[in-house]
């Protein structure tokens, strides 16, 4: 009765207070925020010059471009190295490119320009968002450069900064918002990069109020109302407390105000030792209880494989010998002679590949035969029993299926290729990603997945997250957890490499087992299977096998 009690003040109490705050508007790219408190430690453990008396224009550019991975108090000591009026105008924070120091030339253009070839090995967005490269041609930028009071300084020179791969490492760290998912039972992550270390929290939750990166809209949600804005704008940090105070658009929804808090929560507690959130609206403490059903931040499935071995489709014994059947599944699929399978929500369907194309297998119900098209990969099937289908010579030919298969539809797929080798649905049915061939060229992409009311797709994201090139021939994809993913592909003689992609974040490759023609997430690091059947997992920096006899790993949704 308390909770009842307080959730109903709760409520009253918001809807005096939030009532006539309609007109704030909420616009513009994600900013440093305001200092934090004068006890903070410093920003970055680099220490950076102004520039020298008579310093060459040459000296000029390389000083810059080192006091440029410095972005304390707004880049002061990297404007020095500008002239007065372009200092003003230099929008350091606009966007990075991060390129291979190595690879980087210079050129001399004419007697107040250099020229800088940088070879991008990735790019960041105005809103913190990394990006691989659509290609690896070098860039071209120049910068011009003036006489002030007898010294040289930029006049002129690229928005954004330009920085290596190492320096990135070492000036910007990763964070991860949370979104949810339509339906409030997940939350999604979303991985962002800063410069400023003591600032960090002051941009996540700017960027929270400007929503989830372009690839996840419309399919992932906020529950910041539209024209809320952080007043003032910082969040100072004291005894591990982050005071977020917040003034935006009239609402009376508890909930709302209850799920604010939960990314609030999520997204900042850990970074720079904050153990918890005070929310602050409009200038009021609104007290709110907790979510009486917390959403799930990383949707685990069962540990054990789900494999076939001619015989028996099920979970694998953590010994390695037996499966362990699925009741009133695993003869259905059996009797279709599958080719590969994934296993559903809480393990009670399933999509299954044959000689005759994509079925749904149900418990307890009959199979339907949904794609009886030609050359298809292995579906994917997600949260809501959808099946999704996709043939490997037309990539661009996606369909989903409802789950009694009464529905489907084409959907725009927002990838490219010559094939396509593997898809898989998120365990939180978000995102979807894909492992494709252009070419010569071997890459991941990932999109989001709108849905209707009734669950069903809609569509997908009309921009999809550019993940690594990859070399090899594309085999398969899988995910490892809510936020990474990984890709398998073949080299010459059998070799094979195991790609670990953060959405978001950056790629770690290592070599596979021998042979290796599929892999499997788990719930932690990727299973390999290979051509003579053996079931292999890591074991410290190579691979023991688990298992043999198998025919093929199957993808599971949460059990």
């Amino acid at each position: 009765m308390r909770s009842s009690l307080a959730a109903a003040a709760s409520a009253a109490l918001l809807s005096m207070l939030l009532a006539g705050c309609a007109t704030i508007p909420s616009s513009g790219p994600v900013q440093q925020g305001d200092p934090v408190p004068a006890d903070s430690s410093p920003d970055l453990d680099i220490v950076v010059e102004g520039p020298t008396a008579d310093a060459t224009q040459e000296q000029i550019l390389e000083g810059f471009l080192t006091a440029a991975q410095s972005p304390r108090n707004n880049y002061q000591v990297a404007r020095e190295y500008l002239t007065p009026t372009f200092s003003d105008e230099w929008q350091a924070d606009a966007a990075a490119t991060i390129d291979v120091l190595a690879d980087r030339e210079q050129e001399v253009v004419d007697e107040t320009t250099i020229r800088i070839d940088a070879t991008p090995a990735a790019s960041l967005r105005d809103n913190g968002q990394y990006e691989e490269p659509e290609s690896r041609t070098p860039i071209p930028l120049d910068y011009r450069f003036e006489q002030v009071d007898g010294q040289w300084r930029i006049s002129s020179a690229p928005t954004g900064i330009l920085i290596d791969q190492v320096s990135f490492t070492q000036v910007f760290r990763d964070y991860t918002l949370y979104f949810f998912d339509p339906t409030h039972r997940y939350l999604v992550p979303d991985v962002r990069w800063y410069a400023g270390r003591d600032s960090a929290q002051t941009s996540m939750v700017q960027a929270m109020l400007a929503g989830p990166a372009e690839w996840l809209r419309p399919g992932v949600v906020s529950a910041f109302p539209e024209g809320m804005q952080l007043e003032p704008a910082a969040v100072p940090v004291t005894g591990g407390v982050a005071n977020v105070s917040l003034a935006g658009a009239a609402f009376d929804d508890l909930a709302t105000v209850q799920q604010m808090q939960e990314q609030l929560d999520a997204s900042l507690i850990g970074v720079r030792n904050i153990s918890s959130v005070d929310l602050t609206l409009n200038g009021v403490d609104p007290d709110a209880p907790p979510l009486a059903s917390p959403p799930v931040k990383n949707p685990r499935v069962d540990p054990r494989s789900v494999v076939f071995d001619g015989e028996t489709f099920g979970y694998l014994a953590t010994s390695g010998e037996g499966i362990d059947p699925i009741a009133d599944l695993s003869d259905q699929v059996v009797a279709l002679a599958p080719t590969g399978a994934a296993l559903g929500l809480e393990a009670d369907a399933a999509a299954v590949r044959s000689a005759e194309g994509v079925w749904s297998v149900r418990a307890g119900e009959e199979s339907v035969l949904l794609d009886p098209r030609e050359g298809l990969v292995v579906p994917t099937i997600d949260g809501e029993g959808v099946v999704w289908s996709v043939p490997a010579a037309f990539p661009d030919q996606l369909v989903w299926f409802a789950p009694d298969g009464s529905v489907s539809e084409q959907v725009a797929a927002p990838w490219s290729g010559s094939s396509i080798a593997a898809i898989e649905v998120s365990r939180d049915s978000t995102r979807i990603v894909a492992l494709l061939a252009d070419g010569g060229r071997t890459h991941f992409v990932a999109a989001s997945i709108q849905r209707g009311a009734d669950g069903l797709p809609v569509a997908l994201s009309p921009t999809a997250l550019r993940l690594a090139d990859v070399s090899g021939t594309p085999l398969d994809v899988t995910w490892l957890d809510s936020s990474t993913v990984a890709s398998l592909t073949g080299l010459a003689d059998g070799v094979t490499h195991v790609v670990t992609q953060e959405l978001g974040g950056f790629a770690r490759d290592r070599d596979g087992p021998v042979g290796g023609v599929q892999v499997d997430g788990g719930n932690a690091d990727p299973r390999v299977l290979t051509g003579e059947g053996t079931l292999n997992v890591q074991s410290g920096v190579g691979w023991q096998v688990r298992a043999g006899n198998i025919r093929f790993l199957a993808s599971q949704q949460p059990d």
